[in-house]
């Protein structure tokens, strides 16, 4: 594509928050420089990182294309992808977790896909699982019918590669920086809220899963369903829907409960786990202190 050409185009802006991941950063960041779509930028913000990271900081210095971002302390992923989002620059926006890549036409069928639907506030696609060498299966589209919320957020899953205008973003009133997990999932809601969703049957994202750094996989599931739960709670209250959210949200805990082999029968509502869902329900903001580690 000619170099006159560039400007018309959108530009995308990669949104990288990194913690301790600098073994895999030269690959997520090498993907980007890969891509077939020209008019890019890369935002990294550092939360504090305390291994390698910084050496590979100073091999990027010379590209005007990638910019580099630290937090004096470490802040936690709510605070530091709201701040990727507050520094780009870009009309498209979209989050490459530092473990992960990029195929190499990812941004290119995300611009497409934008230009040519103006109403989608996100645009998500499938990704492919590096560990069990896999495409994922869990993502389609969500019926018109339905919502990403009403579905739970899980049976039709929004996950990566999702990307999101910045206008729509805007509107949503950002990332909550006080989320420490399930910050993608808190955002899909929002932007489900200003606009239209939209999915994307194809490979653009390679998710690896395996590292032991990951904040919602292993050993952190659990607390990434304290917070997913939170997530969904919260959107039920922004769309007015308090009234309704009772069941959805008895019926997500019992599931999850289920999974990590809890005694989940219709007694459930007498148990400690219940009593766990309801105070869960309602004290919100003390609870995202509680599970703020």
């Amino acid at each position: 594509m000619e170099e006159s050409l560039k400007p018309s185009l959108p530009l995308f802006s990669v949104l990288i928050a990194n913690y301790n991941n600098g073994e895999f950063l030269h690959e997520a960041v090498d993907s980007v420089l890969k891509q077939t779509y020209p008019h890019w930028e890369i935002i990294i913000v550092d939360d504090a990182s305390t291994d390698n990271s910084k050496e590979f900081y100073s091999k990027f210095a010379e590209d005007s294309r990638i910019h580099c971002y630290f937090n004096e302390e470490n802040r936690g992923c709510g605070y530091t992808k709201r701040r990727c989002a507050e520094l780009s620059h870009g009309e498209i926006l979209g989050f490459l977790d530092p473990d992960d890549y990029l195929a190499p036409n990812a941004l290119d069928v995300m611009v497409k896909a934008h230009l040519n639907t103006p109403s989608a506030s996100l645009v998500y696609s499938l990704y492919y699982d590096v560990k069990t060498d896999s495409v994922s299966t869990h993502q389609r589209a969500i019926p018109s019918d339905s919502s990403f919320l009403q579905l739970g957020g899980r049976s039709a899953a929004i996950s990566h590669f999702a990307t999101f205008k910045k206008v729509f973003y805007d509107k949503t009133g950002g990332i909550d920086h006080h989320y420490k997990r399930a910050v993608d999932h808190d955002l899909y809601f929002r932007l489900e809220e200003v606009g239209e969703v939209l999915f994307v049957p194809e490979v653009l994202y390679y998710y690896r899963n395996n590292t032991g750094k990951n904040i919602s996989t292993g050993d952190n599931s659990l607390r990434a369903f304290v917070w997913n739960f939170i997530g969904e709670a919260d959107a039920f209250r922004r769309r007015g829907l308090e009234d309704t959210m009772e069941e959805p949200l008895y019926n997500h805990l019992k599931a999850v409960l289920d999974e990590y082999g809890y005694q989940t029968e219709v007694r459930i509502r007498n148990t400690a786990s219940y009593r766990l869902g309801n105070m869960l329900l309602k004290p919100f903001r003390s609870i995202k202190k509680l599970f703020g580690k």
